[in-house]
């Protein structure tokens, strides 16, 4: 089966907003594979499908505690391959849930507002990432040998 590519289940992790913008904007990318999004309940996600969305957990000690618990559940059922991510904080937990617990590749991609200074979620999930993309090219020698730039993405 050389040349032949295997249809990959992925999930598209991320806040709404310009997160999720960068997200939607990518969209060709994972033509041809079988997605859904882990997002934010909200306005701009609400006619995203297929989708798990979740409560602004952050801000709710006990939603904190239980998004992990649905993150297991989600990956039970769905089994994705490749988890990506754009951020922001709703990438750390689908990211350790799905490293530690289910063994996924990870691939997470700097937002573009960040030209010289590092996000927090990239840097709490930088370590377990497979492949680490930033779009500004200063943001390397913040990040190290993992990060790469391929020029603006988005």
């Amino acid at each position: 089966m050389d040349g032949v590519k295997r249809k990959l289940k992925i999930v598209l992790a991320s806040s709404h907003g310009g997160h999720l913008t960068e997200i939607l904007a990518l969209k060709d990318v994972f033509h041809g594979h079988d997605c859904f999004y882990i997002t934010y309940k909200g306005k701009t996600t609400g006619e995203l499908e297929p989708a798990y969305r979740f409560g602004l957990y952050f801000k709710n000690p006990v939603l904190f505690f239980t998004i992990w618990f649905s993150l297991i559940r989600i990956f039970l059922k769905e089994r994705p391959d490749v988890i990506f991510s754009t951020g922001a904080e709703l990438a750390i937990p689908v990211f350790y849930v799905a490293k530690i617990l289910f063994g996924c590749r990870l691939i997470y991609l700097e937002c573009s507002a960040q030209v010289e200074a590092p996000s927090l979620t990239g840097r709490i999930v930088y370590p377990i990432t497979d492949l680490f993309l930033v779009q500004w090219e200063p943001l390397l020698k913040r990040y190290g040998k993992k990060a790469r730039w391929r020029g603006g993405l988005i």
